[in-house]
């Protein structure tokens, strides 16, 4: 990309090309590192896993932005009831103001994870140092509660960036994305999101769910129902990657 700007802008210089063609290499950088960072699977600026890579009909469920009180308890209910396993992806923040619940999520033996401490909209704009503590400091926080230490870590917003990458490297933490992604936060109907998965679904799929939305449960419900129906295994992530969740 470099090297083309500089062969353009002496281009501009000694052939008297148009100036509006320096554009062009501009245009596609950009449309090149936004394409690459707000696609996980694409392992732009750094590995992420986004499936169990098995041909066994396994898949794992996993819940982002929690915990979320009073829902995160029903997605709990339902899980017992199906007697399946789930990974919750967890804001740092929101763990440390309802230890109890973490408490009761790790007993009931689902895996948690580090989801960053403050999932801010913001989040992607912060640099290395700034990513790390925010990675740091939710493992601190889950290991307190807990007493494990969260080896798998969720970019919030499924954003990658280089600085992401690096503090993810820093931290020794794996990226862990999802091939299938129903947008449960905006369509909010369970037999539409079920729907969605469930024309997607294949051996090794990581689902992404959000345990703070209303009717969750329901969606799970069916979902796990659904998944019954068809022979599939719900299993914990590191059940699925065949690698630990904890250090």
């Amino acid at each position: 990309m470099v090297v083309l700007l500089v062969a353009l802008l002496a281009g501009v210089y000694f052939l008297k090309y148009n100036p509006w063609i320096l554009l062009i290499p501009c245009f596609v950088f950009l449309f090149i590192e936004v394409s690459g960072a707000s696609m996980l699977a694409a392992n732009f600026h750094f590995i992420s896993t986004c499936t169990g890579g098995t041909k066994e009909k396994k898949v794992a469920l996993t819940f982002d932005d929690g915990p979320h009180g009073a829902e995160t308890e029903k997605v709990l209910t339902v899980l017992k009831k199906h007697e399946a396993s789930a990974t919750f992806f967890c804001i740092g923040k929101k763990a440390e103001q309802d230890r109890e619940l973490i408490l009761k999520i790790d007993k009931a033996g689902h895996l948690i994870a580090n989801h960053s401490y403050t999932h801010s909209f913001f989040f992607n704009l912060q640099n290395t140092k700034m990513l790390q503590e925010e990675i740091d400091k939710t493992n601190a926080c889950i290991e307190g509660i807990i007493g494990k230490k969260p080896l798998f870590f969720r970019p919030p917003y499924g954003v990658a960036t280089p600085a992401l990458g690096r503090a993810i490297k820093n931290t020794n933490m794996s990226s862990i994305g999802w091939d299938i992604r129903p947008f449960d936060t905006s369509i909010q109907n369970p037999e539409k999101i079920v729907k969605k998965i469930t024309n997607e679904i294949k051996p090794g799929s990581i689902i992404l769910l959000h345990d703070r939305i209303r009717n969750s449960d329901k969606t799970v419900d069916l979902l796990l129902q659904f998944l019954s129906k068809n022979n599939y295994q719900v299993v914990s992530l590191d059940n699925l990657l065949n690698t630990p969740a904890y250090a």
